[in-house]
């Protein structure tokens, strides 16, 4: 049977040290991404849509300004990764050496030919430094972004910081970040070396941009607010 995942890291968040479990699925129908690899960042022992009620989400999300405007619906993609966690579906105790190819209790992958999308849902920030480091040097490229820029600028090397406003952009560029801003629908212009989401007018998806990896030198994006909750953002 065809691997539809794996378990990457399970143990203490960066943000809060709580138990967090970070999933990678192989597949996606996502229209603006692609078919790119996607990674999951949840609480390890309480599904993201109570985890949420309850403000365990911290653990993933870190002090987040817009979650409760998150386009990210928690009870559809996120809980049924969760509840496939649960049922063992994702293959587990994962290296990306082949020294562990014929070690017992281990399971070598290779994710070279993968472009991942770091934080499906939840936020990057909550990996350990160097498993972000691992899984970046083994794939063959991804995207991310994060809202702990303040906390962790050492990001700046993997990750967009995602921002609000021109104010927090500027700040953001200050640290070393490239950024991600999201826009209003009411309208804003563009800043200083800003380029519009190609995925916004559905010219490229993200597997075929690839703009959003942080280490890249390329212009900062923005993308007006979108999904169900994109009011949130007037």
């Amino acid at each position: 049977m065809k691997e539809k995942g794996y378990v990457l890291y399970k143990g203490p968040s960066r943000i809060d040290g709580e138990e967090i479990v970070v999933i990678l699925t192989l597949q996606s129908t996502n229209i603006k991404t692609g078919n790119m690899a996607q990674l999951w960042i949840m609480r390890e022992d309480t599904p993201p849509h109570i985890a949420k009620k309850q403000g365990k989400d911290i653990s993933v999300c870190g002090d987040c300004p817009i979650k409760d405007n998150c386009y990210v619906v928690l009870f559809q993609g996120p809980l049924s990764v969760y509840n496939a966690y649960k049922r063992g579906t994702y293959i587990d105790n994962i290296r990306f050496t082949q020294l562990y190819k014929s070690t017992p209790g281990f399971n070598y992958i290779d994710i070279s030919n993968l472009s991942i999308r770091f934080g499906a849902y939840g936020d990057p920030a909550a990996i350990p430094n160097w498993y972000i480091q691992k899984i970046a040097e083994n794939c063959k490229d991804f995207t991310g972004y994060t809202h702990s820029w303040k906390r962790f600028p050492g990001l700046s090397k993997y990750f967009m910081a995602s921002v609000e406003s021109i104010a927090l952009k500027d700040k953001a560029k200050k640290l070393g970040f490239r950024t991600f801003r999201v826009i209003p629908k009411s309208g804003g212009g563009l800043s200083n070396k800003e380029i519009v989401c190609p995925a916004e007018n559905k010219s490229k998806q993200c597997l075929d941009c690839l703009l959003c990896n942080g280490a890249k030198q390329a212009a900062d994006i923005t993308i007006t607010a979108h999904g169900a909750r994109a009011g949130g953002f007037e």
